[in-house]
């Protein structure tokens, strides 16, 4: 079952999706190679990104495909369409997650340390699309299951990079 607002909205994201792939594949390939340090090939650090990439890509392309079998590229539409779209529920919450992750990449993450950033934008995330589904801020209990969630999910992201991973973090 398809609506043309929804193949149009495909068209879109799948062009979006499909260069943002390509750019982590070229991304990936530029990453260091560790020849000199006789690093096993399948263990390069542009490897799981480059396929995921590549996995971005492939998908990308697979709903671009489907959108276009389905007529989403007619994109024709009025100014009152798109002031409808701009305001919209999902432009809203897109742009709301746009704005809390360049805040985390910007401001936290190389001013204040990864155990404490990491937490905070996982907070404030949850507390803002919280808000956003319930059109409030969220009652006290959840905002102290958040709390707890972000703290717990730091903690642990921090341990699987620093401890497994043995990858350096910001403020370690």
């Amino acid at each position: 079952m398809s609506s043309p607002a929804m193949n149009k909205a495909d068209f879109i994201s799948s062009i979006i999706l499909t260069l943002f792939g390509i750019g982590i594949v070229v991304e990936s390939l530029r990453l260091p190679r560790l020849e000199n340090l006789d690093i096993n090939a399948y263990t390069v650090p542009g490897i799981v990104p480059g396929f995921l990439g590549l996995f971005l890509t492939i998908a990308g392309l697979f709903i671009l495909i489907r959108s276009i079998r389905r007529g989403g590229y007619r994109l024709s539409s009025s100014s009152g369409q798109i002031a409808g779209w701009l305001g919209s529920a999902m432009v809203k919450r897109t742009a709301v997650t746009v704005a809390i992750t360049m805040a985390y990449a910007i401001l936290l993450f190389p001013h204040v340390p990864f155990w404490l950033a990491t937490p905070v934008f996982i907070f404030a995330f949850v507390v803002a699309t919280e808000a956003m589904k319930y059109g409030r801020l969220p009652d006290p209990v959840r905002l102290l299951t958040a709390l707890v969630l972000a703290v717990v999910a730091g903690l642990v992201i921090n341990y699987v990079f620093q401890d497994l991973f043995f990858v350096r973090l910001p403020g370690g």
